[in-house]
C-alpha cells in the first residue's frame, strides 16, 4: 500500500508540473470591456465595476504562446456569463497565418461545442402525447465559445473577442 501510494504521488507531481509548464507556456488575459457610444463613437471602459441591464459587455482573451515552440490545437475558450446572453454575431473568425479559424458554441455549459446553427433535442407534448423534438438553439442560450488554433507559433499573440448584453 505504501510503494501504491508514492507513486500516486509522484504521478500528480508530474501531471503538476506538466500543468504548471503549459501554464508558463501559454498566457491568457480575459477581461471585459463595457461598451459605450459617444457622440456616435464606440468608447470602451476596462474592467466597469458595475453595470445595469441592456448594458454591452466586450469580453477580449489575449492568448500568447511563451514555450520554446509551436503549440497545437490551441482551445481559446470565453465563458459567458449567467447574468448576459450572447450578442449574435459578434464572435468573429480569427485569421492566425494562412488558416481561419471560426468560432464554435456551445449550450450546454461547455461540454459539447459545434458551428451555429446548433439544435438541441427537447420533449413537448403535442395532441395529448409526449414527443422529442429537435429545435435550434437560440444566440441567447450559448454558455461559451471557443476557437480552435491549430498551431500557435512560438511568439505568437491573438486576440478574441464576442459582446454580451447584460439581463
Amino acid at each position: 500500500m505504501r510503494m501504491m501510494r508514492w507513486k500516486s504521488v509522484l504521478g500528480l507531481a508530474v501531471l503538476l508540473l506538466a500543468s504548471l509548464a503549459l501554464a508558463q507556456a501559454l498566457t491568457l488575459d480575459l477581461r471585459p470591456y463595457l461598451v459605450k457610444v459617444v457622440e456616435g463613437k464606440e468608447v470602451y471602459e476596462a474592467n466597469p465595476l458595475a453595470v445595469r441591464p441592456g448594458d454591452v459587455l466586450e469580453w477580449r482573451l489575449v492568448a500568447e504562446n511563451r514555450a520554446q515552440g509551436d503549440l497545437r490545437q490551441v482551445a481559446l475558450v470565453i465563458p459567458i456569463p449567467k447574468e448576459t446572453y450572447y450578442l449574435e454575431g459578434s464572435a468573429k473568425p480569427l485569421q492566425v497565418g494562412g488558416t481561419i479559424v471560426p468560432p464554435e458554441f456551445s449550450f450546454d455549459g461547455g461540454k459539447t461545442f459545434g458551428r451555429p446553427p446548433l439544435k438541441k433535442r427537447i420533449r413537448v407534448v403535442e395532441n395529448g402525447k409526449e414527443v422529442e423534438k429537435e429545435v435550434e438553439v437560440k444566440p441567447e442560450e450559448y454558455t461559451h465559445a471557443r476557437w480552435v488554433i491549430p498551431v500557435l507559433s512560438k511568439g505568437d499573440k491573438v486576440m478574441v473577442s464576442l459582446r454580451t448584453i447584460v439581463r
